[in-house]
């Protein structure tokens, strides 16, 4: 089933015209007999895979369809050809071929119609493990991605922009004003909250050592495919505080738990094993600001939850608000102080 995060299907359709316009069709044809000179020729099938207001991501295949043999198309309403220079960069770096920790490999760039093709890797997303029920799956793809992010924040290329904390405080303020706006108990907290985050905001120079980022490592962007491990969705690359991309994870693989049994805590353990690798493979010191970017992130979730939602769920915005202040050492009136990852 596709994921839909603000598109419409007239959105898909747009974007799926550009693909089955004549000269794309054929260069994306090129480049699947490239990869796959023996399949019978016939119509390019499209399928959705995840759809945004600005892209969408196609498994793009012609003849019959074949679930293993594919080449994925993306779509950009602008151009994003860093994000093919940032893919060759890495595979340059040891992400590509059959490497442990890999990215999928970069097949072309069309330019005028910004289309972006790749490599379709075949396995499963680790977000599929941790909705499950295998408790020691979970922590073994815990581990794995750990030790992909830490391989990518060591290795990977210190390329394009610097996103300082300065930035993301913009970005807190507007989330914490629109939460004030709804009034009510959220709006306490997300005042409490928007204090404390300034409060501990890190220095925007000299506070910490910008690595390679991701922009968006979750479950749902890492994919297990045999002994590889591949980051996808590379869409918002840049250089940060490497603790931001932890932050994403953890507060995503908490949400899987709250999302599925109404609990924060289901995957705390998981998020121990995550931790282990990542400090055992990453930069020395990268857990440093890891409280100030999960509760900002925290913050961020709480504001979808109530804006990003439809119906909304406040009590969700709540929970979320609870969970960042918890980051940043706040102890509820009641005494319950969430755990926090070591």
């Amino acid at each position: 089933m596709p994921v839909m995060d603000g598109s419409t299907p007239e959105i898909v359709a747009r974007f799926a015209a550009v693909l089955r316009q004549e000269e794309v069709r054929e260069e994306l044809e090129r480049l699947f007999r490239s990869r796959w000179p023996g399949q019978p020729a016939g119509e390019m099938n499209l399928r959705v895979l995840k759809a945004h207001k600005r892209r969408c991501t196609f498994d793009t295949s012609f003849g019959s369809e074949d679930s293993a043999r594919g080449i994925i198309a993306k779509v950009y309403q602008r151009d994003r050809s860093d994000v093919f220079a940032a893919m060759e960069s890495l595979v340059a770096a040891g992400f590509g071929g059959t490497s442990e920790f890999a990215i999928p490999l970069p097949l072309a760039y069309l330019a005028t119609p910004h289309v972006l093709v790749q490599e379709k890797v075949s396995g499963i997303q680790a977000m599929e493990i941790f909705m499950g029920d295998e408790a020691e799956k979970q922590f073994s793809a815990a581990r794995r991605c750990g030790a992909w992010l830490g391989h990518f924040q060591m290795k990977g290329p210190q390329e394009g922009h610097l996103n300082d904390p300065g930035e993301l405080l913009l970005s807190v303020r507007y989330w914490a004003g629109a939460l004030r706006d709804a009034g009510g108990p959220l709006a306490a907290k997300a005042d409490l909250l928007l204090r404390k985050l300034e409060a501990a905001v890190p220095a925007a120079l000299g506070g910490f050592e910008p690595r390679a980022g991701h922009g968006s490592y979750m479950p749902e962007h890492v994919m297990l495919s045999g002994s590889r491990m591949v980051g996808i969705d590379l869409d918002e690359h840049d250089l940060a505080d490497p603790a931001r991309d932890l932050a994403w994870f953890i507060v995503s693989l908490e949400r899987l738990g709250l999302k599925k049994q109404g609990s924060l805590r289901i995957h705390d353990r998981a998020i121990e094993e995550f931790l282990r690798a990542y400090v055992a493979a990453g930069p020395p010191k990268a857990l440093s600001h890891l409280s100030f970017y999960k509760a900002a992130e925290c913050l961020h979730r709480a504001h979808r939850d109530l804006y990003g939602r439809k119906p909304p769920i406040p009590e969700w915005s709540a929970i979320m608000l609870d969970e960042g202040l918890g980051a940043l050492g706040w102890v509820r009136p009641n005494g319950d102080h969430p755990p926090s990852p070591p």
